[in-house]
């Protein structure tokens, strides 16, 4: 983050960026609905905000991708591809959390996502046009600068009708602490790749609901 800060940021760790933001922005509306599976009495309350919410994520990957595609990026296989390994972590955690342990600490982990750009996205937006990111290729991270305003509103409904005792708040408060630093991971990941480029190999279940199959290449292991 102080990298991203720095205003020394290129225009092709961005881009790399973007893609890997792109993977995981996608699974959120999805992920967001499952959390729900586990309310429970008075929680239910809270269902119908839950999928608002996770509608109004629909569609968000895609500005992830036009950004990208904006600052010179050329590769059209993206849905179709595998993401970077760190970021397949952030996104699984949050599905372990939900599965294996209590699913309230997700609530953790979207505080942490929607919280971030309304904090530090301001600041990220000018540190990126210092380093030549036109305001045509922001279009993601200010999207989120200004809707997450009102989804922070809901987080902190989410806080006060659903978690109940000590033990639900630890569970987020470590929860958030895990997404921040699978979330760094990501972003260094997405960085170092900017400069040594791996494939990570096609992503099968994404092409073939899509009925899609391509040409097979020589694919260097992750």
């Amino acid at each position: 983050m102080k990298h991203l800060a720095s205003g020394k940021l290129t225009i092709d760790e961005y881009r790399s960026i973007l893609k890997q933001v792109y993977y995981y922005v996608r699974e959120n509306p999805q992920l967001q609905a499952l959390a729900t599976v586990y309310f429970r009495g008075r929680q239910r309350d809270l269902v119908k905000s839950f999928y608002q919410h996770a509608v109004s994520e629909i569609g968000h990957e895609q500005l992830a991708l036009n950004d990208f595609q904006t600052l010179g990026g050329k590769d059209t296989n993206i849905p179709h591809k595998n993401p970077l390994p760190a970021t397949s972590a952030l996104t699984a955690y949050a599905f372990y959390q939900i599965y294996n342990l209590n699913p309230l600490g997700y609530i953790g982990y979207l505080f942490f996502l929607e919280f971030v750009p309304t904090q530090a996205g301001p600041i990220l937006a000018e540190q990126f046009r210092a380093s030549g990111v036109k305001d045509n290729a922001l279009t993601f991270l200010r999207d989120h600068i200004e809707i997450d305003q009102a989804h922070n509103r809901l987080m902190e409904r989410y806080v006060e009708l659903l978690l109940q005792n000590p033990e639900d708040m630890d569970c987020v408060e470590y929860a958030m602490k895990t997404t921040s630093h699978l979330y760094e991971q990501m972003l260094s990941s997405a960085i170092k790749d900017a400069h040594e480029q791996v494939d990570t190999g096609w992503n099968w279940e994404e092409l073939n609901a899509d009925n899609i199959t391509p040409e097979h290449s020589a694919v260097k292991t992750a």
